[in-house]
Formats: structure tokens, C-alpha cells, sequence
């Protein structure tokens, strides 16, 4: 139950992409045949697959969206988007420092009292993930919460206080650990400088900004809106019959960290304008893409502020909360944007199968 209930790890996901390989007329059919595959041989209920470069597009939405109802799944349909979520915090946050309202530098204790390290953990280390504070989605404590009171509105001071109960994983700016908690902080510090629910930030500052029409912060547990059903069972694994979780828990207890809701035509308009440096200052795309250096190198992972990059300059995040799994990046070099969603939360990501469509456009 535990796994879930975690949201996804960052894994290594995309590698170089040769253009040529666009032009290619056995490219659809061979992405076809690959998700078709994947589909019969995992038994995922549904998926979403969205790659475009430039004027290659090639889009497809496989399964059930409802798989009691025999609804099929269609490419308008909402989903929630889990850890991708951090990408529109951390956005909102560096809107922040270029407005002179904080700096990536200042301690976090200038803001908050009584968090661990608070004098030597700075706003920076929160957003790379480099902190060291604990990972409440991962404690025991949350997971029997959770199970026991799915539909709790939770608090955020909720949040920090099970993760306080526990050591840090390492003295702050020593390694890299990724933990919720720290975008949850980073999330009510936004709330205190602009006195408004990071909710109402991120709609007011990116989704009415982009026009995004199917982007929710949600309020409640419920979807609004033509949507995916999500589904798990107790196994964490895909297997039937389904358990269908879309509305089983309450998202708030992954708030800043993972509880947004949107589609995959919204997702491509914002992962390009957040990639393509259209939302904050080519300053603060600087400071994003300071990579920490604490992921070996041979992981083919970059991590900066809420967002990675995969070699081949695909910037973006992963993101997993129960009954759904996506990947969202694009390229501002290739001009390319991949998505890939799944309604089901297992030990199956996405991400595998956006490393796969790309290492087909490059004839592997």
C-alpha cells in the first residue's frame, strides 16, 4: 500500500533525438505497434501518448478512460499529473525572486521557525531537492493516515510535522534525496509573501496567463469535467479487476507537490512555454538550470530547480499519484515535446515508454 501511495520517483528518461527519423512514413506505425504492445502485455487500462516536433505530430489516446462504464480513454480527457505539479510551483516561486519578494539564497528560517537545519537550508536546497529533510509520503505514520481518512482535508503543517518526526537524511547541500516536503515548504512560503493559496497563484500566474483550459487546483477530491478514471489495486501492480481510485483519496495531501489536474493538450502549451523561458527571466532559467551535483553522472539525470534534464535537453518532470502516471517534457533545441500517461499507478512509469518513441525516432 505504501508504494501506492508515494509519489513517483524522478527516473531517467529520454536520450538524443535525431530529427531525420520525422520524415520517416513507417514512424506511426511503428509507434503503434510499440504502445499496442505495452498495452496487451501490462494490461494498463488506458493511455495518452503525445509527441510533436514541429509539424510532426503524432498523438494517440489507447484504452479506457472508464473501464466499468466502457468508456474509451479520448486525448481530451483530465487526469491528475502528480509530481509534475512541482514544475508550476517552482515556476511560481522564481516569479517570486524576480519580482525582489525572496531570493533562491535566503535560509529558510527567515520564513519559518522551527524546521530542521532551517538556518543552513536554503529556498535553493528546497527546490533541487537537496535539503535533506524527510520525505513525510514515505513515513508510515502518512500511509496509515492516509488509509484510514482518505478524503482528509490535510494541512501542510500537517505534512511537516510527520516529517519532522523523523532525522534528516544528510546535513543540507551534502547529497540529494527527492522528498515532497520540501515543496510543500517552498509552497507556504509562496502562500506568506503573497497572501494567497498557492492554488490561487499558479491559476492567476500561469494557467489564466497561458490560457489553460483544463488545469484545475483542485479543492476537493473530486475531478471536475470529462476526466480519466484512475486505477490501482492492493498489489500496486496492474492486474484485474481493477480498483478505480480517482476520487478515493484527497489530493491536498500532495498539494504543492502533486495535486494538479490538467489534459494533454494544456500540458503541452505550458511544458513549452516553461522550457522555452516565456514564464520568468533568462536569469532565473539560469538559475534553474544549475544542476546539483550530487546524481552520478550515469544516470543520464539532471536535476535543477523542479525540473530535470535528460540528455538530448528535454526538460520537464515525472509525476505519479494513485491511479495515474505521466512523464512531460519537451526539447527547445529539437522543438519536441513527448507526454505519456497512463490511468494506472504501479510499479509501471511512463517513462520507460518515453525513452522507447524516442529511441525509435532515432532508428533504434
Amino acid at each position: 500500500m505504501k508504494k501506492l501511495l508515494r509519489v513517483l520517483k524522478v527516473l531517467p528518461v529520454i536520450l538524443f533525438l535525431n530529427t531525420s527519423f520525422l520524415f520517416s512514413q513507417t514512424l506511426p506505425e511503428k509507434l503503434d505497434a510499440v504502445t499496442d504492445s505495452l498495452m496487451t502485455a501490462t494490461k494498463i487500462p488506458g493511455m495518452i501518448v503525445s509527441l510533436v516536433c514541429g509539424d510532426f505530430k503524432w498523438e494517440k489516446a489507447k484504452g479506457f478512460a472508464d473501464v466499468y462504464g466502457n468508456v474509451p480513454m479520448t486525448l481530451d480527457k483530465t487526469f491528475r499529473i502528480g509530481s509534475v505539479t512541482k514544475t508550476f510551483t517552482i515556476t511560481t516561486l522564481l516569479q517570486l525572486v524576480d519580482e525582489g519578494l525572496l531570493k533562491l539564497d535566503d535560509p529558510v528560517n527567515k520564513y519559518f521557525d522551527n524546521i530542521p537545519n532551517g538556518d543552513r537550508i536554503t529556498v535553493r536546497m528546497l527546490a533541487e531537492m537537496t535539503s535533506g529533510l524527510y520525505n513525510y509520503s514515505d513515513t508510515k505514520d502518512f500511509e496509515d493516515s492516509l488509509t484510514n481518512n482518505p478524503h482528509k482535508r490535510w494541512k501542510n503543517e500537517e505534512l511537516l510535522e510527520m516529517a519532522f518526526r523523523y532525522p534528516v537524511y544528510f546535513e543540507p547541500n551534502t547529497d540529494f534525496h527527492y522528498s515532497n516536503t520540501n515543496t510543500i515548504l517552498i509552497g507556504m512560503i509562496i502562500e506568506k509573501l503573497t497572501g494567497k493559496t498557492i492554488g490561487q497563484n499558479i491559476t492567476e500566474r500561469i494557467i489564466n496567463k497561458l490560457g489553460l483550459k483544463n488545469t484545475y487546483v483542485p479543492e476537493n477530491y473530486v475531478i471536475p469535467g470529462d476526466y480519466a478514471h484512475g486505477y490501482n489495486n492492493i498489489e500496486d501492480s496492474i492486474t484485474i479487476p481493477y480498483v478505480d481510485v480517482t476520487e478515493m483519496y484527497d489530493p491536498s495531501w500532495a498539494g504543492a507537490a502533486g495535486d494538479i489536474i490538467s489534459n494533454v493538450n494544456d500540458l503541452k502549451i505550458y511544458i513549452r512555454a516553461m522550457a522555452k523561458n516565456q514564464l520568468y527571466s533568462p536569469q532565473m532559467q539560469a538559475e534553474r538550470m544549475k544542476w546539483t551535483p550530487f546524481i552520478p553522472a550515469s544516470t543520464g539525470l539532471k536535476y535543477g530547480l523542479g525540473m530535470f534534464e535528460i540528455e538530448g535537453s528535454y526538460i520537464g518532470h515525472n509525476g505519479g499519484i494513485p491511479g495515474f502516471a505521466n512523464v512531460t517534457a519537451y526539447s527547445p533545441v529539437q522543438d519536441c515535446s513527448i507526454i505519456v500517461m497512463y490511468n494506472a499507478k504501479s510499479k509501471l512509469a511512463a517513462d520507460p515508454l518515453a525513452k522507447r518513441i524516442l529511441q525509435i525516432m532515432n532508428g533504434n
